[in-house]
């Protein structure tokens, strides 16, 4: 992560990075292949919060932590966003193709 390029101040690197994870923009996943003959018993999402849900929700506001919520907060995708905040197709697209990617761990870990 370059927390510097992506309007991240050095401080808060960690915390961006839990933002990372919580969003599905980088879920956690470790895949040993000597925990069993199956990927399902490989593939391991251990690590990622409410792993059987499509996305982490803030437990205080129930507010979903979503891709267009991560990019918000990085400097680097604020042409992707108008002046009342909406985000553009392409982080739409963004959004729904890191559910997709999200939802096909969730099926190999066998948790779908």
């Amino acid at each position: 992560m370059c927390p510097p390029e992506h309007g991240i101040a050095d401080d808060k690197g960690f915390e961006q990075s839990r933002l990372a994870v919580h969003s599905r923009a980088f879920p956690l996943m470790v895949y040993d292949p000597r925990c069993g003959a199956r990927i399902d018993e490989r593939l391991s999402l251990k690590g990622n919060p409410a792993m059987n849900q499509d996305w982490y929700r803030y437990p205080d506001n129930d507010e979903a932590v979503d891709f267009i919520a991560f990019a918000k907060t990085e400097g680097r995708f604020a042409n992707q966003f108008d002046k009342q905040g909406a985000a553009s197709q392409a982080l739409q697209d963004a959004q729904i193709e890191r559910l997709r990617n999200w939802n096909t761990l969730q099926e190999l870990a066998g948790m779908r």
